[in-house]
């Protein structure tokens, strides 16, 4: 019967092992995980300033053509105009 007490004692101490070794394990991944939410932040923060640099980029090719629509009607009816009086200075 005295050998019970060294089993007992034995496995007393690997559940305490292993507790440490799992309380280990918790802290590691808490520690983890909070790295990767740190990179995640980062990680964010740089696709929203290249999100914004495209909008800006596509707002300025947007205006651009829209500029240079407005100018090519404009120099539609320049033509247009002339070509009206070259027709009336050629009948005269």
């Amino acid at each position: 019967m005295p050998k019970k007490p060294k089993s007992k004692t034995r496995s007393n101490a690997q559940l305490d092992s292993l507790a440490k070794s799992l309380g280990l394990l918790r802290s590691e991944m808490r520690i983890n995980n909070q790295e990767t939410q740190a990179g995640l932040t980062q990680i964010r923060q740089e696709m929203q300033t290249g999100f914004d640099q495209m909008y800006r980029h596509i707002d300025g090719f947007v205006k651009l053509h829209e500029t240079l629509d407005i100018e090519m009607k404009v120099l539609n009816e320049q033509m247009k105009r002339l070509e009206d009086r070259v027709k009336r200075l050629e009948a005269n």
